[in-house]
């Protein structure tokens, strides 16, 4: 009897323990593939208890807003060191705010005028916007003007009192007299760019919980083993093949071209359902309507071909790459393409398998034949569409 008892006992603590561990476990990899960031919980900040705004600052110590792009220098600052360095530049105004039903919205703000926010810091000549981003990866665009005058503010209380985080967000930007879908609730990510053409596409439903702009977010990534180390002064990326004007571009020649950001959905062909090799992201770079307007593709193109630094290939058709949300990428929620994900340039196809997103592109080949590329050959669906789960292969 005494040694069941003890085998009961010792079989007891083993579940106990093992029902810890897995609860543990669990919930760390829910935290790690959500991007949970208690910053933005807003539970966790009780507004009716904040004395003074350094306090209300004082709540939030890791909000950072990274301001990147064609600046000098890329910065970093925490909305306590902004308040804290700006205490005498802090006005309450009242703003009004066009909604797009043109109906008139008028509030009391007490805020920080955004000039003041990189008053130490040298925008470059090339800079005429600035994109905007918050934490549910909405972006708004404003002009270098519009960023630098005396209307657009960050703020953070509302008719006297602080802004309720489930509502307005932590803090906001608000533009005075200008449209209120430029209002952007906590904003995290400014990326002063040239020219821009927005066109950001309802594919996908993005969610906070998709990526988190204050660590580094958490997103696949797969290749055929080789990690290539690309130098942008020596790289270019040759456009041939069936085309009256082929071109070699360098890096700074893409950047400069009108460029385009979309929310899309990247997925590898082989993620079961449910499976964790998939992310949602903003994409930015040029659309390929344009890279094709400018090497006029002859008419008996059937599909474009590209060609990667690790021997990847992939090819879509002439009239897949027409079609609107397809870009030549060059960043990834407004950060520069890191080497895992293609640096210096990827395709983005929404709807598309990442089989058909090649990374690290060198070569895009227009040809009059069926090209199949690396996984195409070893029977993976040359159309790879997420349309079609049933039918990934061929």
């Amino acid at each position: 009897m005494r040694k069941k008892l003890i085998i009961a006992l010792v079989v007891g603590s083993v579940v106990i323990a093992l029902g810890f561990f897995l609860y543990f476990i669990i919930e760390n990899e829910i935290d790690k593939r959500s991007g949970k960031t208690e910053i933005f919980v807003p539970e966790d900040i009780d507004i009716s208890v904040i004395g003074s705004d350094l306090e209300f600052a004082d709540t939030i110590p890791e909000y950072e807003m990274l301001f990147t792009g064609l600046l000098n220098e890329e910065i970093t600052r925490s909305f306590y060191d902004i308040l804290f360095q700006n205490q005498d530049k802090v006005i309450t105004f009242s703003a009004k705010g066009i909604r797009t039903d043109e109906e008139i919205v008028e509030e009391e703000f007490t805020g920080i005028n955004l000039k003041y926010l990189i008053e130490d810091t040298n925008i470059t000549a090339e800079a005429e916007n600035v994109i905007i981003y918050a934490t549910d990866l909405f972006a708004a665009k404003f002009s270098i003007e519009e960023f630098l005058g005396d209307e657009v503010y960050l703020v953070w209380k509302k008719n006297g009192d602080y802004l309720v985080p489930s509502g307005d967000g932590i803090l906001k930007i608000v533009f005075n007299n200008g449209p209120t879908n430029k209002w952007v609730k906590n904003p995290v990510l400014f990326d002063f760019i040239g020219p821009f053409s927005d066109q950001v596409s309802e594919w996908d439903n993005i969610t906070s919980r998709d990526v988190d702009f204050i660590s580094e977010q958490s997103f696949f990534t797969l290749s055929l083993g080789y990690l290539p180390e690309i130098d942008t002064e020596e790289w270019t990326l040759e456009i041939t093949g069936l085309i009256e004007d082929p071109l070699e571009l360098n890096y700074e020649q893409i950047l400069a071209m009108p460029q385009e950001s979309i929310f899309a959905t990247l997925e590898t062909i082989s993620n079961p359902p449910g499976g964790s090799s998939i992310g949602n992201a903003v994409w930015t770079g040029i659309p390929f309507e344009r890279i094709l307007d400018l090497v006029e593709v002859d008419s008996g193109v059937i599909k474009v071909a590209f060609f990667c630094e690790d021997g990847y290939s992939t090819s879509i058709t002439i009239d897949e790459a027409m079609e609107e949300g397809v870009i030549l990428a060059y960043k990834m929620n407004g950060k520069t393409l890191s080497a895992e994900h293609g640096f210096p340039v990827r395709m983005v196809v929404p709807e598309k398998y990442g089989m058909k997103w090649p990374k690290w592109i060198n070569r895009i080949e227009f040809v009059d034949y069926d090209y199949r590329g690396y996984w195409e050959q070893r029977g993976w669906s040359d159309y790879a569409g997420r349309d079609r789960p049933e039918e990934r292969y061929d």
